[in-house]
C-alpha cells in the first residue's frame, strides 16, 4: 500500500505514511482525504522516510494537502531525509516544516 492513514483523536493528529514513489499513485487516496479534514485537526505528520523517488505530481499532492490543512489551521510536519523533498519544501506553503526522522525521534524522546 503506497499510503497508510491513522488518526489519533486524543491528540487531534493525522498521521500519513508513504512507501515507494511519491507520485500520482496516491492521488485518489489523498483527494478523498483532503475534503474530509476535520476542523479540529491540529497536526498532520507526513512520514516520507520510506519514499524512494519524488515526482512533481507527488509534490503537487503535498501542496494540496498543505492547503487543506491550512484551511483548518493545522500544522503539517514532514519527516524526510530525501533531498528532493527538503529542496522543494517552500512549495508546500508556509504551514509546513520538515524534520529528518532522526530529529523527530530525538524530539519525541526529550518531550
Amino acid at each position: 500500500m503506497p499510503m497508510s492513514v491513522s488518526f489519533i483523536p486524543k491528540e487531534d493528529r493525522l498521521d500519513l505514511s508513504f512507501d515507494g514513489n511519491l507520485d500520482l499513485t496516491v492521488a485518489n487516496d489523498l483527494c478523498e482525504l483532503i475534503p474530509r479534514i476535520d476542523d479540529n485537526l491540529k497536526t498532520c505528520i507526513v512520514d516520507l522516510s520510506r519514499v524512494e523517488r519524488v515526482f512533481d505530481s507527488g509534490i503537487a499532492l503535498l501542496r494540496m494537502l498543505s492547503g487543506g490543512l491550512a484551511r483548518v489551521g493545522a500544522t503539517l510536519v514532514v519527516l524526510s531525509d530525501h533531498p528532493d523533498v527538503q529542496r522543494r519544501m517552500p512549495l508546500f506553503l508556509g504551514n509546513a516544516s520538515c524534520l529528518s526522522p532522526q530529529d523527530a525521534q530525538a524530539t519525541l524522546r526529550s518531550a
